[in-house]
């Protein structure tokens, strides 16, 4: 009978901690904490875009709308040197050394661009190492550690195109940058 008496105050005993304990689970949390995040200009962000200052510089600005990055191949960049007004018709025009990203971030990431226009796909841009003969930063990524930065070279391709005096390749691009 005492081993019996005993169990039972085992089992009691077992129940009544785990009933104290509890499982700590809950099923919603609220919480209300500050943050601040600002828009900084391409040269102050996390993921930097910057001119190179080089031989092609009369192409680049980096005071397009609100500090960010513009690349002016058209007619209406009066700032070029020579006097060009576009890229030339069924060629392939290749221009190194356009502009810097660099990762001012804490940790590595993996940068790629998407373009946004009816001839994008005659665009291409590419890391330093790959330019011109490899990938691009549309097909695979280029990866950035904290500190990192790579220069960007651009390659217009538009034989066969069809296109013609006036014709447009882009109207955007869009840096990601995914850690």
């Amino acid at each position: 009978m005492q081993r019996r008496k005993f169990v039972i105050g085992m089992g009691a005993l077992a129940s009544g901690t785990a009933a104290a304990i509890g499982t700590g689970a809950f099923s919603s949390v609220s919480a209300n904490r500050d943050i601040d995040v600002e828009v900084a200009d391409d040269a102050s962000a996390y993921l930097r875009l910057e001119g190179t200052g080089g031989d092609n510089a009369d192409y680049v600005t980096d005071d397009g709308n609100d500090g960010t990055l513009t690349i002016d191949l058209s007619p209406s960049n009066d700032g070029v040197a020579g006097g060009g007004e576009g890229v030339n018709p069924d060629a392939v025009t290749q221009i190194g050394n356009l502009f810097d990203i660099e990762n001012q971030g804490t940790q590595e990431v993996d940068v790629t661009v998407a373009k946004h226009g009816d001839n994008a796909d005659l665009v291409a841009f590419y890391p330093d190492g790959e330019a011109y003969d490899g990938d691009s930063l549309t097909d695979s990524a280029v990866t950035l550690g904290a500190g990192e930065s790579t220069t960007i070279c651009l390659e217009i391709d538009t034989e066969d195109s069809g296109l013609g005096d006036g014709d447009e390749l882009l109207d955007s691009v869009t840096f990601s940058a995914t850690a």
